[in-house]
């Protein structure tokens, strides 16, 4: 029901949003320009720049793994696994997954997981997270794609000058 002049806008807005059928692809992170450099500051905007260019650099370096989503060749979202080495060399961590604030609660961190995780090397048959204990929705994402929580670490991380519990999270390959 149309109330006033912003009511019809928002619903000529998601008629046009509908009538363009956005294409999210989802690939390995393997360019390390300067555009990728700025479009993952976007999604990480507390993240200093040199900061976004080593995380970069350690990918293209071979040190983790990460993964995109995009949308018209703009990255939306973005995950990494964190590599393990010797006796724990099956093993990686996931240390980061977000979306854009545009396209969440549209399935793309669902589909970006489960995509990244089948280009994982077949070697890899654990993958390990840790996640806010009061995060029900990444609790719920995580859960809906095989993970099963294994412990809490009590205090894990401070956030905004409080500590908080993270559920330890796996999912066997």
């Amino acid at each position: 029901m149309v109330k006033n002049e912003a009511d019809l806008l928002d619903l000529q807005k998601a008629s046009e949003t509908n009538n363009h059928k956005e294409e999210i692809t989802y690939e390995q992170l393997t360019q390390t320009g300067l555009n990728t450099i700025d479009q993952i500051q976007k999604l990480f905007p507390n993240w200093r720049r040199a900061s976004v260019i080593k995380k970069v650099k350690e990918a293209h370096d071979g040190k983790d793994y990460r993964f995109v989503a995009k949308v018209d060749g703009e990255i939306i979202a973005h995950v990494k696994y964190e590599k393990r080495h010797g006796i724990h060399k099956h093993i990686v961590h996931v240390t980061s997954l977000i979306v854009s604030n545009k396209y969440r609660r549209r399935g793309i961190a669902n589909k970006l997981m489960t995509f990244s995780m089948k280009q994982l090397p077949k070697e890899i048959i654990i993958i390990t997270l840790a996640v806010d204990s009061k995060n029900r929705a990444a609790i719920n994402l995580y859960k809906k794609i095989g993970f099963k929580k294994y412990g809490i670490l009590k205090k894990a991380s401070l956030i905004k000058g409080k500590y908080v519990d993270n559920y330890m999270m796996q999912l066997r390959t």
